[in-house]
């Protein structure tokens, strides 16, 4: 299980690795911690040639500190929304008997979620692991 720093260096890590070395950091008075693990306020320096200041972007970053599973959403949700989505979508999968974050990989074919897999939900909402 991840300690919250162990977490938020498994985001920044995973973060550089597919954003050619861009400086992340956390900004760690908005992390929200919740039973499965947090949710990360990411700002993210973006510097514009045309700009002569720097821009700061925001991403909002779930770590599931059981499964080491990094997650964002495609969709610019409320902090709490994303939340709920991702809690949901975790609780209908362990009800299922599945435990989809044990899979180490984000999608994958789940029991069905009503008439859909819990897949092709968290697709639809935008979700998706950061590798």
């Amino acid at each position: 299980m991840l300690t919250r720093d162990e977490a938020q260096q498994l985001v920044i890590t995973r973060l550089k690795a597919r954003q050619d070395g861009r400086d992340h950091f956390v900004e760690e008075d908005r992390t929200v911690e919740r039973p499965f693990g947090w949710l990360f306020f990411m700002v993210v320096p973006e510097s514009s040639a045309t700009a002569q200041a720097e821009r700061i972007s925001h991403r909002l970053i779930i770590v599931n500190k059981h499964v080491e599973q990094v997650i964002e959403s495609s969709i610019d949700y409320t902090p709490q929304r994303f939340v709920e989505i991702y809690e949901t979508l975790l609780a209908k999968s362990q009800a299922s008997g599945e435990d989809w974050c044990l899979s180490g990989a984000f999608p994958l074919p789940w029991r069905a979620f009503g008439r859909r897999r819990v897949a092709e939900k968290a697709k639809e909402l935008g979700l998706y692991e950061i590798r």
